[in-house]
């Protein structure tokens, strides 16, 4: 066999900026920093990689933060559209309600309004021949309906 290799690394060059400092300076002071430090090309090179790698840190984390805000915000807003939904449904509920209610006073007081009138003969009007129409204007009229 042959020899292994250790899992050794090249000593890693120590920058006389720290990494917090080289991540959060501005730009300007970032390259006025380095100027005055006297790196070498390695050196520089690591201090740049220390600096995109942190930039790409800080972003990935106000992405993370601004997603899991986001995902609240949509949920607070589904629960709200859910009590929306809720009284809506409710109001329609009243409202059928009432209708039918409605509907069925309109069918008592037509019976009785048609079991009052004549034909020309005597006999009270049907229901299944003549209805009442109330007018938009509130004017009710008999109709016929054109049955028998």
């Amino acid at each position: 066999g042959g020899a292994r290799r250790g899992g050794a690394r090249a000593p890693v060059p120590v920058l006389p900026i720290h990494p917090d400092a080289i991540v959060n300076l501005p730009v300007e002071d970032f390259n006025a920093a380095l100027g005055r430090a006297r790196l070498t090309a390695a050196e520089l090179a690591l201090a740049r990689d220390i600096r995109r790698r942190g930039k790409n840190k800080v972003a990935a984390q106000k992405c993370r933060r601004r997603k899991v805000e986001a995902l609240a915000g949509l949920r607070e807003e589904l629960a709200r559209l859910g009590r929306e939904r809720e009284r809506l449904l409710r109001a329609r509920g009243q409202a059928e309600r009432a209708l039918a209610a409605l509907r069925r006073d309109l069918a008592r007081v037509t019976a009785q309004v048609l079991a009052a009138l004549r034909d020309g003969d005597g006999n009270p009007l049907r229901p299944e021949t003549f209805g009442l129409r109330l007018a938009p204007d509130g004017e009710l009229s008999l109709e016929g309906l054109g049955g028998g």
